[in-house]
């Protein structure tokens, strides 16, 4: 009877402390990614970020130039109750002048070894709720989509339409001879899942890693729901945006919602982006 009861208070101990192991490794990884975190905008509280190294406000391209705040006469507008766990962006005209943050501070750059994440959370039928063309619900750049950026984007063709990412280096180094080069030779890779519905929501983030190396050793990768759907590889990836605007557009010819935008300064881990898929919640309760 003795030794039973040493043998039950043993296992018992042994739990005890491997729960307490669960709970400080969750929380030692959810600092690591509050630490990492350089931009979140939540929507709950507005369209200011909550978290911003730079500047936190939200701005609206007009005649090419930011102007502070929304202006796109409610065609993309706060919604109410519609978001992940609060509030959300809705986009609902494909003409609406675009929405953006500045890139300065809030989406890290280095020239050197560069590395960084973006995530976000997404509710669209791509098959009916989308006009046809081109759809960009975030493209990151100084420049113009195929010159040293960064985008999703939902192809214009396809019943459903391929959902790819795109890191495009500056466009001399990519495509030196200024060609019209076919999409399957580009630096894109195309999702091979399809998660994505008016009824539910869908985690989208993308990694980068070795980029401005000077080699062809940069990696860009793509998840969809927490699960690794492919990887840009064989690329020189030379982002030259030293003392250049860059900016964080988002819902370019977007219609749906558009909730939890974050972007870190390092390649987030597949278990750390699996992690923020299985929260289900606003990224505020993971890292608090």
């Amino acid at each position: 009877m003795k030794n039973n009861t040493k043998t039950i208070t043993f296992l018992r101990l042994i739990f005890g402390l491997a729960f307490i192991v669960s709970i400080t490794t969750g929380q030692s990884a959810d600092l690591s990614l509050k630490k990492a975190l350089t931009f979140y905008a939540s929507f709950d509280h507005g369209t200011d970020a909550e978290i911003a190294r730079g500047d936190k406000r939200l701005f609206t391209l007009i005649d090419k130039k930011p102007k502070p705040g929304n202006q796109t006469e409610g065609m993309s507008r706060l919604v109410k109750s519609k978001g992940l766990s609060g509030d959300a962006l809705l986009f609902t005209k494909r003409n609406a002048k675009w929405l953006l943050y500045d890139g300065a501070k809030n989406f890290h750059f280095t020239e050197k070894n560069w590395a960084g994440s973006v995530s976000f959370w997404m509710k669209v039928d791509p098959i009916n709720g989308l006009d046809p063309g081109y759809v960009d619900p975030i493209q990151i750049t100084p420049n113009t989509w195929n010159d040293a950026s960064f985008f999703v984007d939902f192809a214009k063709d396809g019943n459903p339409r391929s959902f790819r990412l795109g890191a495009f280096a500056d466009k001399p180094v990519w495509n030196p001879e200024n060609k019209d080069v076919p999409e399957p030779q580009r630096p894109l890779v195309p999702a091979r899942s399809n998660p994505f519905s008016s009824e539910k929501w869908t985690h989208v983030a993308f990694t980068w890693e070795r980029f401005n190396t000077g080699k062809k050793d940069g990696v860009a990768t793509l998840y969809l729901n927490g699960e690794k759907e492919g990887s840009i590889t064989g690329w020189n990836q030379q982002f030259s945006w030293a003392a250049k605007p860059h900016r964080i557009l988002i819902g370019l010819n977007y219609m749906g919602l558009f909730d939890e935008l974050a972007c870190f300064n390092r390649a987030l881990s597949s278990k750390e982006i699996k992690r923020i898929f299985d929260h289900q919640k606003s990224l505020n309760e993971l890292i608090k």
